[in-house]
């Protein structure tokens, strides 16, 4: 966080576009940072370009798909819409039509799960896209396998098209009826494969990086709050008395 992704796809796009080889660019991002792009665009880019955040109703966001479609002065056009969109009626067919040169999925690690829905329509924009780019401070949360849907919509080259076969490359199944995943093997050849097309910069790269600040904020829940909080705490406990392996991210993502 805070090592210059966005600035750097920026840049890319930019370049892009002066060479002549993109005219659209779609970024797909988390709703909390959709609004942020267009300021980030506007600070630092060289170029003319023109951005709209896709924010409103479904039909506010498929007229300004439209107006960028009608834009009549040259200038890279950039739409920038939240991951939980891409999928919806209208939205979709709207975003295949806006046929975007450039796709940049930005926090890449929301579409890791494969067979989710938004995942399998990002997947499928980016078939119709000659320019993709994915961004992610962690690209891989709990395991080895969230890596496959990235790069399905990122190069399907390097990790193949099917899901299965690549979880029996790397993934060592067992548990009931051999469903689970127990164990990894050849990861260093997974992680060969994924830096083949990755460029990756680590804290101590970047030096000029603030120290970490953290910040206590304490909430008091009310009753439907709390009630959910317990049954989530008695859940984990249970998990834990069986032997599962659990982490805090999985028992907050169920919050």
């Amino acid at each position: 966080m805070g090592c210059g992704k966005t600035r750097t796809a920026i840049a890319i796009a930019g370049a892009a576009y002066q060479k002549g080889a993109i005219q659209r660019v779609l970024v797909i991002a988390p709703t909390s940072v959709v609004s942020v792009w267009p300021k980030e665009i506007a600070e630092v880019a060289d170029f003319k370009v023109t951005c709209k955040a896709l924010l409103g109703t479904k039909q506010q966001r498929i007229r300004m798909i439209e107006d960028l479609q009608a834009f009549p002065f040259k200038a890279l056009k950039v739409a920038v819409i939240n991951y939980e969109s891409t999928w919806r009626d209208g939205l979709f067919e709207k975003l295949q039509e806006y046929d975007a040169d450039l796709i940049i999925c930005d926090e890449s690690q929301r579409i890791k799960t494969h067979d989710a829905e938004q995942s399998k329509a990002i997947h499928k924009l980016g078939d119709q896209a000659r320019y993709k780019l994915i961004l992610s401070g962690t690209p891989v949360q709990n395991d080895a396998i969230d890596i496959w849907s990235q790069y399905r919509f990122l190069d399907a080259s390097i990790f193949g098209r099917n899901f299965y076969q690549f979880r029996n490359r790397y993934a060592i199944m067992g548990g009931f009826n051999r469903k689970q995943i127990v164990g990894y093997k050849d990861l260093d050849g997974l992680i060969r494969k994924e830096h083949s097309i990755a460029f990756r910069i680590t804290k101590e790269e970047a030096i000029d990086l603030p120290e970490q600040t953290f910040i206590k904020r304490k909430v008091q829940l009310g009753k439907k709050e709390k009630d959910l909080y317990n049954q989530i705490k008695r859940s984990s406990y249970a998990e834990l008395s069986n032997g599962d392996k659990i982490t805090a991210t999985t028992v907050l993502t169920r919050l």
